[in-house]
């Protein structure tokens, strides 16, 4: 009695607001609980009390969810202690199964709620009597037999048992070739059989109890088919994989012998989350998706399954793992939801069921009319792409109605973009696009120095909206590119040993020249081949930065170093997910630039621009390094150490350091970045490295009050657009030109290789105060631009 009072006032001390992510879901309460939770269930009482039946370490408590604001627990019955509890009813009587050893089937009888419930065990009769132990899972179908599944008989294949006497069950029989089965769904006389090691799910035509038949199998995504429900016409399958990066899917099965794959979905596509168990509720299937929470899927159209809403019951972290949502019943006549998190206890929640806006089609050659496949669909503001089928099909949708801007996108096609169309919930929009096929040409082009010598082995990359193309230069120089399209290019031409060049031009068939001058530059726009070693798996990679989140702080970097060419950066293990997902662990992970001749300076300096973060803890404070070497062929030396008290902690920092203060600077010359997860303390340690450059002196960041660089506006203020006049030295080029406006976003950069030039800016800014600012090798000058009322 005092464990239970002591339960009790724990749970009851422990209800409070809830601030999860959420979408069309509303928190009501929360209970904690002393142990693990398992699968939960529901019961309503003659007086219409709704009741939570939670499965728990310990047992199973029945927890008063009536008023979801204020719940309580109204009674716990005991059972052996085991981390799988699973929880079914017919009628007044909840069946409990449990792979903790010995008790065979708990059997509840709830007809008496809110007072005293009873209960007893069943171990099996006729010529399985007493032998009846363990059973991991179980069904009621619509005709009152119960199904076990991954029980310890006939190698945990299901077993029938008739509820006829729902207080007596009967022992029937079971499948034969005794195949385990992990769970399942039966309706009528059919079972959909989740045969889990063998990856997919069995039919099993079980009108003859005793002798099963065999009908057909379906292989699901993940080969380990853990659950099946069916939708409420009785002709779609739906199941999911327990294992990383899963999906719930969708199987057309109004004809057995050619079962169709409709369509798969994930919660948060790329996390590694894995998906648990599915259940249906008027086309809407609500889901349990460990980490990810509950998810509420619109499946009135299952062929284009859509989220419409969501509650992540576990704050903790997101990607791969079995901690989280282990189960959700969304069949109380209030429509609450009652979710069980493995960790964090019961949920009662609200869900707000709304259908998707749907939007399909089909995309076509306008010339041929053959489908496309592969071409990309895109709605703005929402942050959604499609990609057509081998029939050009797409579909598409979302939870939000409102006019949405589209665009149909594919390699070798004009886009075409379509304003303002409609979405509305409920309602499926067909967007049939024919796409007229853009005509190629070959384009040639050279890369040379700033003496006019070609340059053998450069590297040119064409990105554009519709392509991105890439060449090497050959002995003389030259490059030739076949199947070019005409278009406006970031052409991007660089060599190790040289200065990035990287301008937007139109380029539709003319020569394109390139001039890199001598010196050693990387921003990783291009491959100039880092070495990487380390034994950590969370290696550094060349890649767009996807950033990752440990609660307010920013872990991986999610974007690279503005003012430099394109996108990229170097970074530790991109994968995106979790904060924990994919940070370095195990050791260390080293990036080593090729090696550079520094005797090319009279006094080099060494700039770049890098990325630490070290935090979150599971065991101790965090302990995590990144260290800065550079190494001239015969001494190598620490620049830098960055740890945890490092100030900017998650940010880009820009470090500079003059070679001849640390080494005499050779033609062997090396430079390394170390990131390190040191034990035994779990933390999260992530590294960037971009913008590595070596300079002539040093590269001064302070403003001059002298117009160093000629850089001139006309007019200024102005009402459409002003022009930037220039005037260098040839030794300030190469140079860069940037614009931001007054809150320092980047609206425009430029690079420049003339000595003197004109740029034309201006005609679609708002007005405001913006600022021009134009680098070169040493020196620095910026301008106001004021734009005015027309």
């Amino acid at each position: 009695m005092f464990r239970k009072l002591l339960f009790t006032f724990l749970v009851l001390c422990c209800i409070g607001f809830n601030s999860n992510a959420q979408l069309n879901v509303t928190f009501r309460s929360n209970m904690p609980f002393p142990g693990q939770l398992a699968n939960i269930s529901g019961y309503v009482d003659n007086l219409g009390n709704e009741y939570a039946l939670v499965g728990w370490t310990s047992g199973v408590t029945i927890v008063n969810v009536t008023n979801p604001d204020s719940i309580f627990v109204q009674q716990t019955i005991g059972g052996i202690i085991s981390e799988w509890r699973e929880i079914k009813t017919l009628g007044h009587y909840a069946y409990v199964t449990t792979e903790g050893c010995c008790d065979g089937l708990q059997i509840i009888d709830l007809g008496n709620l809110p007072g005293l419930v009873v209960t007893k065990t069943w171990k099996g009769s006729g010529t399985i009597t007493g032998n009846l132990s363990t059973i991991h899972a179980l069904h009621i179908d619509n005709n009152g037999f119960l199904y076990l599944f991954g029980s310890n008989l006939f190698n945990g294949t299901a077993i029938t048992v008739s509820l006829a006497d729902p207080w007596n069950p009967v022992y029937l029989g079971h499948l034969p070739g005794n195949i385990y089965v992990h769970d399942g769904y039966a309706y009528n006389d059919t079972l959909y059989a989740c045969h889990i090691y063998g990856g997919y799910v069995g039919f099993w035509d079980v009108t003859d109890k005793v002798n099963p038949v065999f009908i057909t199998s379906q292989t699901t995504p993940g080969a380990f088919t853990h659950n099946s429900w069916l939708n409420d016409e009785r002709t779609v399958l739906f199941t999911t994989d327990e294992v990383n990066d899963s999906y719930l899917t969708a199987y057309d099965i109004t004809n057995t012998s050619n079962i169709k794959e409709l369509s798969r979905i994930q919660l948060t596509p790329g996390s590694q989350s894995i998906v648990h168990n599915t259940h249906t509720l008027n086309d809407f299937e609500v889901v349990s998706w460990y980490k990810d929470g509950v998810a509420i899927i619109d499946a009135s159209r299952p062929s284009n399954m859509v989220v419409t809403g969501y509650f992540d019951t576990y704050t903790q972290g997101s990607g791969s793992g079995f901690n989280g949502c282990w189960g959700v019943y969304p069949y109380l006549p209030s429509g609450n939801l009652v979710v069980s998190d493995i960790d964090n206890g019961l949920y009662v929640l609200t869900p707000n069921y709304i259908r998707a806006c749907y939007l399909e089609g089909v995309v076509s050659d306008s010339v041929t009319s053959a489908p496309i496949n592969g071409a990309i669909v895109t709605i703005a503001g929402q942050n959604l792409t499609k990609q057509t089928n081998l029939l050009g099909e797409y579909k598409t949708g979302f939870v939000t109605a409102g006019l949405y801007n589209v665009t149909v996108a594919k390699a070798g096609y004009y886009p075409k973009s379509f304003n303002n169309v409609s979405l509305t919930n409920g309602v499926l929009t067909q967007l049939d696009v024919q796409l007229i096929p853009v005509v190629t040409i070959t384009q040639s082009g050279s890369v040379t120095d700033t003496q006019g010598n070609p340059i053998a082995n450069a590297t040119v990359t064409f990105n554009g909206a519709l392509i991105t193309l890439s060449s090497t230069s050959d002995i003389n120089g030259q490059f030739t590119i076949n199947g070019f399209i005409p278009d406006n290019y970031n052409v991007i031409g660089g060599k190790w040993g040289y200065l990035t060049n990287c301008q937007n031009q139109n380029v539709n068939g003319g020569l394109v020249n390139i001039v890199l001058a001598q010196g050693y530059y990387d921003d990783f726009s291009l491959d100039f081949n880092w070495s990487v070693s380390g034994p950590s798996i969370n290696a550094w990679e060349r890649a767009i930065p996807h950033a990752t989140l440990n609660a307010a702080d920013t872990c991986n970097p999610g974007n690279d170093i503005y003012n430099d060419c394109g996108d990229y950066a170097m970074v530790t293990d991109n994968a995106g997910g979790g904060p924990w997902d994919h940070d370095v662990d195990f050791g260390s992970t080293v990036l080593t630039s090729p090696a550079f001749d520094a005797t090319i300076y009279n006094d080099p300096y060494l700039h770049y621009s890098r990325w630490y973060y070290n935090g979150g803890t599971t065991n101790g404070l965090p302990d995590d390094t990144m260290k800065v070497y550079l190494s001239n062929g015969i001494t190598t030396v620490l620049l830098e150490t960055a740890n945890p008290s490092t100030p900017d902690n998650g940010s880009w920092v820009n470090k500079t350091f003059e070679v001849n203060q640390f080494l005499t600077p050779t033609n062997n010359m090396s430079f390394r970045i170390q990131v390190r997860d040191s034990a035994p303390v779990s933390n999260i340690v992530e590294g960037g490295l971009d913008y590595f450059y070596i300079s002539e002196g040093l590269t001064s960041v302070s403003e001059s009050s002298e117009s160093i660089l000629n850089l001139k506006a006309f007019p200024n203020p102005f009402k459409d657009n002003v022009r930037l006049n220039y005037n260098l030295d040839q030794a300030d080029l190469p140079a860069k030109l940037s614009i931001t406006d007054i809150a320092g976003r980047i609206i425009g950069t430029y690079i420049i290789n003339d000595i003197t030039g004109d740029i034309h800016i201006g005609e679609h800014w708002t007005p405001g105060i913006y600022f021009a600012k134009i680098i070169s090798v040493n020196k620095v000058q910026s301008i106001s631009l004021n734009k005015i009322e027309k």
